[in-house]
């Protein structure tokens, strides 16, 4: 197949692609999400401490969706990439109906981990089919598109499983968030078509044979130094992004009274009106436009956007009422997943064709292990620890870990925007070769 007529192949689809993989992305985000505004009932009903809410938002998630995503990778780069999207979405969408049958921890627990283990092929497969459909200059404002999906499903997550759970209880929560998922996977499978990878870079095409070992893979990302540190920043952003979405809800309700519903469309609304504006703007059009000028850009933008939000998580977990952490939280909820385009973007520039599922996966392995896994979990250990002292109010002195995070992501994020311009030669060399 020659470049052009593989280039006329991917674009003529991909605005209905781009269209069924924010679905995706929305109802993974959905999906993982809706047990933050169900926290308060699940925790008076199974009678559960913090540090086991912690492993049911973190560990429990985090574990198989990240350790699975690498040998599902591993096949996405050999297979039909939008059959491994379809199966994992009808996974995770039914294991989201069974949370609502459990009765104890351990059975709220293992349903959890089936929701990681459906999560686990999204990302990986999406991410490649997407680098598969729009350029590197265009990359970031697609990746950002998709992003979107996570404020959409916040938005769904919170105001519907807030008024569902308010009036129904946190089990019917569960139920009407898993069903509509089973749904798109049967639409997915049957009508998206496969990209020619490599095509709309004009690279050549791989024989699938040709795909590198595992052991190839990591040794070509380990030497280069920006997938490293873009990496780190991408971990950092994920862990305070995911922690602050998962505890905020218990916060509001604990130190400031707040209803479950009341919670639920308030943050709703926050994350899902605002949200897209720092998504699509920042982190989607303006790191196109000035990624077209240097490549660099998206992680300049990714670092100076965290160092933005290290006074406003500050601000947030010392707020003295209700309206204030809210007023607290406007400008993070804007940049709540702005980093997602740019740094997803830049991993896969960095990264030779036959490798983009596979180094997708092993990046949200690491970030979602360490920022996911450990992120929820440490403040539900801190804040239980700080009890004795603080009472209610120990969960806002937790929080205090997020901006720290945030200042460490902006450091990271510039350290390895000074390797970019080299990496990308060195992966479009490999591409080729």
């Amino acid at each position: 197949m020659s470049h052009s007529t593989a280039q006329q192949g991917v674009t003529q689809w991909r605005g209905y692609t781009l269209l069924l993989l924010t679905l995706v992305y929305t109802f993974s985000v959905l999906d993982r999400f809706i047990l933050g505004i169900l926290l308060p009932q699940i925790k008076q009903e199974l009678l559960l401490n913090d540090a086991l809410l912690g492993l049911l938002t973190g560990a429990a998630f985090a574990v198989f969706y990240a350790s699975l995503g690498v040998p599902i990778a591993r096949l996405a780069e050999r297979y039909g990439r939008k059959h491994i999207i379809a199966i994992c979405l009808a996974i995770f969408s039914v294991m989201t109906a069974v949370c609502g049958m459990a009765n104890s921890f351990l059975g709220l627990f293992l349903a959890r981990v089936g929701v990681g283990i459906g999560e686990a092929g999204t990302t990986p497969a999406a991410t490649s089919i997407l680098s598969d459909l729009y350029n590197k200059q265009q990359r970031a404002g697609a990746m950002a598109i998709v992003s979107v999906g996570a404020n959409i499903g916040i938005l769904i997550g919170f105001v519907v499983g807030g008024f569902v759970a308010a009036h129904y209880g946190w089990r019917a929560g569960f139920f009407v968030i898993g069903v509509p998922g089973v749904i798109l996977a049967v639409v997915l499978f049957l009508t998206m078509p496969e990209p020619v990878r490599g095509a709309v870079d004009g690279l050549v095409e791989n024989d699938t044979k040709a795909v590198p070992d595992l052991r190839a893979t990591l040794g070509f990302l380990l030497q280069q130094k920006s997938f490293v540190w873009v990496l780190a920043g991408l971990t950092l952003m994920v862990g305070l992004s995911t922690t602050t979405i998962t505890w905020l809800p218990s916060l509001l309700t604990r130190s400031h009274g707040m209803a479950a519903d009341q919670v639920g469309v308030t943050l709703g609304l926050a994350i899902g009106l605002l949200g897209p504006i720092g998504t699509v703007l920042v982190g989607g059009f303006l790191a196109n436009h000035l990624s077209a000028r240097d490549l660099r850009w998206g992680a300049w933008l990714s670092a100076i956007g965290a160092l933005v939000l290290v006074p406003c998580y500050v601000f947030l977990s010392l707020a003295n009422s209700g309206t204030m952490a809210m007023a607290a939280y406007l400008i993070p909820a804007i940049l709540g997943v702005f980093f997602q385009g740019p740094s997803l973007a830049l991993l896969q520039s960095v990264t030779p064709v036959t490798m983009r599922a596979t180094s997708a996966a092993i990046a949200l392995f690491i970030a979602n292990m360490i920022g996911l896994g450990l992120g929820p979990l440490s403040v539900g250990l801190l804040s239980d620890g700080l009890n004795a002292s603080y009472g209610v109010d120990s969960l806002r002195y937790a929080l205090l870990i997020v901006p720290c995070m945030a200042l460490a992501a902006g450091y990271v994020y510039w350290r390895g925007s000074g390797f970019i311009l080299a990496d990308i030669n060195r992966a479009d060399a490999a591409s080729q070769n």
